[in-house]
């Protein structure tokens, strides 16, 4: 949850040196994806475990694999960041399509541990 703390925070950061003038461009695209990728995506990382057994009434066994798409969530939002604030466009590609490869390994781990989980709990296996 730290991690995307600290997301919120550089939007912060990027919002108050831009002074109302991330009207768009690279730095207001960066400011937003600090939000709703960093900050909202690292809270669903976090909440889920926790969340999901309650909502979808299924097990969520803990693994520590799930730090997997966390580190590359971070990392390849850092990469997208970089690419928009120095205007390098490369990294900034790479930084997107990364994001979008944590979440779905994201998907797949939780994926995996409900499954693991329903197969621990089912006395047939």
């Amino acid at each position: 949850m730290l991690g995307g703390y600290a997301w919120l925070g550089a939007a912060g950061v990027l919002f108050v040196l831009e002074a109302g003038r991330l009207a768009g461009g690279p730095p207001y695209d960066a400011a937003l994806h600090a939000v709703f990728v960093g900050f909202v995506f690292s809270m669903i990382f976090a909440h889920a475990p926790i969340i999901l057994p309650a909502v979808a009434r299924v097990s969520v066994r803990y693994r520590p694999s799930f730090y997997a798409p966390l580190a590359l969530l971070h990392a390849s939002l850092a990469l997208r960041l970089a690419g928009d604030l120095g205007g390098w466009w490369a990294p900034r590609r790479w930084g997107g399509l990364l994001d979008a490869a944590a979440i779905l390994l994201f998907l797949a781990a939780t994926v995996a541990s409900v499954r693991t989980a329903a197969r621990r709990a089912d006395p047939i296996h």
